[in-house]
């Protein structure tokens, strides 16, 4: 089979069954030789913040000639981009290999044992990332976790340190509906009391994090000097602490968190400051307040829950007054609806709504529209278009419209967002 096909068949295992454990997934990871075993682990959870640890830890220890692979998710392109080998993505034969593999021993199993194992979407794509990790003999494996932690297919490898960027409402149908369930299955990946390096000053988190390890740092506790400037000229996140400072090219107050997070590990491995630097210059993480475009002004940000709008509005209050953006977006049906578009108003007062008919729990605009009047949501400031490039067309023509006060365009609201954004962008440049 060709590429095509075996994606097709990969994303065809997407079903919602939660597991009880993870010993299936243990017991495959053991038939495939316990791939990425030698290597140091670093694995990553938490609500929001993941990628953007990961990519400033990825840089750092790559400028510090360390053999890196990352393992993140979801894309927005392209699959392959989540799976890298010092910042080069796999191969689509490498998928097809590795799959193959894969598939051929479960089957294996299957076919000569009385249980049968059956693998989804991202339990099959992680056991491809750690079999193509393994062929590269890496130094270090960041995984970031895929959702939770305690169950996540992720959590089978035995990490050297467990990260943890923040704690906060999200998938609260599978990951409980309080901050305590949420924080007992994020922390569910520090295992056999290794070092847990954390970002959020949280009680229910600082408590989970004190049952399962006496050896962690909370870096909101260790840095209280910190001081954070942002660089609106060059959309750039300036930290200072210890008489340090460094240059984050990611905008954006959090960031700051992150980095630090990235930075203690550097530490724990002797990493000097000079080399630190050079590493974050490299950073480039599509998507997080993403500067698409200057002329005219479009940034793309996959916030997509309560909390990471929070924060992308606090950047555009930076840099923009009210309603002088114009924002376009679309929201799963698992979103917090009420939440989401009352803090989007108190920005601007033109909403594009698309459509996200392909995306897992995704909706028409027309569906988003219903759900807005069944939840009693004002939509006087609200524009609905089942196409993205019907609403962008529109939004670019109210920016250069000299008789409006509008001055970018932001795309946001989820991955599939950015990704049919990008996508569009693309086709045109063609």
């Amino acid at each position: 089979m060709n590429i095509d096909n075996i994606l097709k068949e990969i994303f065809g295992f997407r079903f919602s069954e939660r597991r009880n454990n993870i010993d299936d997934l243990k017991l495959v990871y053991n038939l495939l030789g316990n791939p990425c075993e030698n290597s140091k682990i670093i694995h990553i959870a938490g609500t929001n913040g993941k990628g953007s640890t990961a990519t400033f830890i990825e840089s750092i220890l790559l400028e510090a000639d360390f053999n890196v692979c990352k393992f993140t998710s979801p894309h927005i392109l392209k699959y392959n981009e989540r799976i890298v080998s010092n910042k080069m993505m796999i191969s689509d034969d490498k998928i097809i290999y590795f799959y193959n593999v894969l598939s051929n021993t479960v089957k294996n199993f299957n076919k000569n044992n009385d249980i049968t194992i059956r693998l989804n979407f991202f339990e099959i794509t992680t056991f491809i990332a750690l079999l193509f990790f393994e062929l590269q003999n890496p130094d270090f494996v960041i995984l970031e976790a895929g959702l939770g932690g305690r169950l996540d297919a992720t959590n089978i490898v035995n990490s050297d340190i467990a990260v943890i960027t923040n704690i906060t409402f999200d998938h609260v149908d599978i990951l409980g509906k309080t901050l305590k369930q949420i924080a007992y299955e994020k922390t569910g990946i520090i295992k056999n009391g290794e070092l847990c390096i954390f970002s959020h000053d949280l009680p229910e988190l600082k408590e989970e994090v004190d049952k399962k390890t006496k050896n962690s740092i909370n870096i909101i506790d260790k840095y209280k000097d910190l001081n954070i400037n942002l660089d609106k000229k060059n959309y750039k996140t300036v930290t200072e602490f210890e008489n340090k400072k460094f240059i984050l090219p990611l905008f954006g107050k959090f960031q700051a968190y992150n980095f630090l997070l990235a930075y203690e590990i550097a530490k724990i491995y002797n990493i000097s400051d000079e080399v630190i630097q050079k590493g974050l210059d490299c950073v480039h993480w599509s998507g997080r307040f993403e500067l698409f475009s200057l002329n005219p002004v479009i940034i793309l940000d996959v916030a997509h829950n309560d909390d990471s709008i929070k924060k992308l509005l606090e950047n555009i209050k930076e840099l923009y007054g009210k309603n002088e953006v114009i924002i376009i977006t679309s929201l799963l049906q698992t979103k917090d609806f009420i939440s989401i578009f009352s803090q989007l108003e108190s920005v601007t007062d033109k909403i594009f709504i698309t459509s996200l008919k392909d995306a897992v729990y995704g909706l028409t605009s027309l569906e988003i529209r219903k759900k807005m009047e069944i939840l009693n949501i004002p939509t006087d400031n609200i524009i609905f278009e089942d196409s993205i490039s019907i609403a962008y067309n529109e939004a670019l023509k109210l920016l250069n419209d000299k008789n409006t006060n509008y001055k970018a365009i932001i795309v946001c609201g989820s991955f599939y967002e950015i990704f049919k954004f990008k996508n569009l962008i693309h086709k045109k440049e063609k």
